[in-house]
């Protein structure tokens, strides 16, 4: 007489009974979709194979290859143009996204990107066979609109070869067991992706149990405008601050990334961004246009993804709206750590004595504020984390498991949005060579069994633990002098959560 067993590789197969009943690992049968964020996947060269990004950081340290690979990732008259009608008639094929990205990677303002090997392994420990899972890797230069209808191509054909396979292997068919469906894990800007893909298809949105959303900035980021107006950093190294803002000037995708909330700090009244502002900070008019009508029409008529749960990051300094100044007849973005109540009626809440507007910190997870990574659920996940190393973050893993296995979400190691709770907060220009950085630690009372550390990103070499010294407001400061221009990735292990990391660039001086 003979059983169902597991393989180990989650293949079942038939072995002989012997007398206990066996217990099976937990697994989905949905299919399973990787959406990285901005940034987040390996671009080739079509005509010649050279890697453009993600491949060596040491692209990023040096000027001589530096500006090469920066100058070819500017978007073309074609490629600013591409939308979603594009994509399904004529894709572009000058520059084509190869992979997720595999090392950890940075760029002033944005700051570090992790790999998502952890994101795509913690799905494919939980699904049938690990082909379940498909990485999609995209051109995160264009329009969102544009990869969006890439993504939906990609997802149908991917549900379709899973349920091939599921229909091809008999133990994988239960009795009374539903049909596989899609579940999507995006982090950052892949939300955005994943809900263009759904709003265009709606036979695929049917076919969605999940999506997952990891820091998605559904209200627009601050960064992006700081990103724009970096020729006025006054920061080193100039090279590549320079390169930087030129390339991301051109590129439909960082501009798809501009706040559509009311973020321009007037004094006695907040304003939404206007194309005419972002030209005034470094950006492209008819880009901003185009990615401002957008979030328009989301506030005119939402979509709602189907079985939307947000992982939100908490409780880390984050830029959420902006002042202007003037310098040299240039406008001149600069980041503020507020925000602004608005009113149910959409108004904002403004003081009653004064009739000055309500400002609150919000915080959020560094790059992207809370109510723009909350928007459009009440299915919130709360942890605290830097933006760009969540895809690895152990209680995210944990956290997009649990959903993948249709658990109920429970307690989690995070916070409850209120930015109560630790925060790392690191140089978003990076450093030079030979200057100390300034490492900040907010929301502790006491840095008492705190260990803040610094280790090479790319050797992975420890350096020697920081001595954390007092400021105002429960921020707490250590000061590190790099040996090397190297990428650091920054640790910080308060004991009583799971630690928080970010990575930061350090430079050769400017020549």
């Amino acid at each position: 007489m003979g059983i169902v067993g597991d393989d180990g590789d989650g293949h079942r197969r038939a072995v002989p009974y012997a007398g206990v009943p066996p217990v099976f690992e937990d697994r989905t049968r949905d299919a399973c979709i990787v959406v990285p964020g901005i940034m987040g996947s390996v671009l080739e060269d079509t005509a010649t194979g050279a890697e453009l990004w993600g491949a060596d950081p040491g692209m990023l340290t040096d000027p001589l290859t530096g500006k090469g690979f920066l100058g070819t990732l500017h978007a073309n008259g074609q490629e600013q143009a591409a939308d979603d009608d594009t994509a399904r008639r004529n894709p572009l094929t000058r520059i084509r996204a190869t992979t997720l990205l595999t090392k950890p990677w940075w760029l002033p303002v944005f700051e570090g990107l992790d790999p998502y090997t952890d994101l795509h392994k913690a799905l494919q420990s939980v699904t049938l066979n690990p082909r379940a899972v498909a990485p999609f890797p995209y051109d995160w230069r264009l329009a969102v609109a544009y990869n969006g209808a890439l993504l939906a191509r990609e997802a149908r054909a991917h549900l379709a070869r899973w349920r091939e396979q599921v229909a091809a292997r008999p133990e994988w068919r239960a009795a009374g067991e539903r049909q596989s469906r899609l579940l999507f894990a995006a982090h950052s800007m892949g939300g955005l992706v994943v809900r263009a893909a759904l709003e265009q298809d709606p036979e695929l949105a049917a076919d969605t149990r999940a999506v997952i959303t990891v820091g998605t900035p559904f209200l627009g980021s601050a960064k992006s405008v700081l990103a724009l107006n970096l020729l006025h950093a006054g920061a080193k190294p100039a090279w590549l601050l320079r390169h930087v803002q030129a390339m991301a000037a051109t590129l439909p995708g960082v501009h798809d990334l501009l706040p559509g909330y009311r973020c321009l700090d007037r004094g006695l009244d907040v304003e939404r961004l206007t194309p005419a502002d972002v030209a005034r900070f470094g950006g492209d008019a008819h880009l901003a246009a185009r990615a401002l009508d957008e979030h328009t029409r989301h506030r005119e008529s939402p979509f709602t993804m189907p079985g939307h749960r947000a992982i939100v990051g908490d409780a880390q300094v984050t830029v959420q709206t902006l002042d202007e100044h003037e310098r040299a007849g240039r406008g001149v973005a600069v980041g503020r750590h507020h925000a602004f109540d608005v009113g149910e009626d959409g108004e904002l809440v403004r003081d009653s004595l004064t009739g000055i507007p309500a400002r609150r910190n919000t915080y959020g997870d560094g790059t992207v504020h809370g109510p723009s990574a909350q928007a459009g659920t009440e299915a919130n996940i709360y942890v605290f984390g830097q933006h760009g190393t969540l895809p690895r973050h152990d209680e995210v893993l944990r956290q997009v498991r649990r959903i993948a296995l249709e658990r109920p979400q429970g307690a989690h190691l995070g916070g409850d949005g209120s930015g109560d709770g630790p925060g790392l907060e690191t140089p978003h220009l990076g450093g030079n060579f030979g200057e100390p950085l300034t490492l900040r630690v907010t929301g502790l009372d006491t840095p008492a069994g705190v260990r803040l550390s610094v280790r090479s990103a790319t050797t992975g070499r420890l350096n020697h633990p920081l001595t954390l010294t007092g400021g105002p407001d429960r921020t707490w400061s250590a000061r590190f002098t790099p040996d090397a221009p190297d990428l650091y990735r920054v640790v910080l292990d308060t004991g009583s959560h799971v630690p928080i990391s970010q990575l930061v660039l350090v430079s050769p001086p400017d020549a």
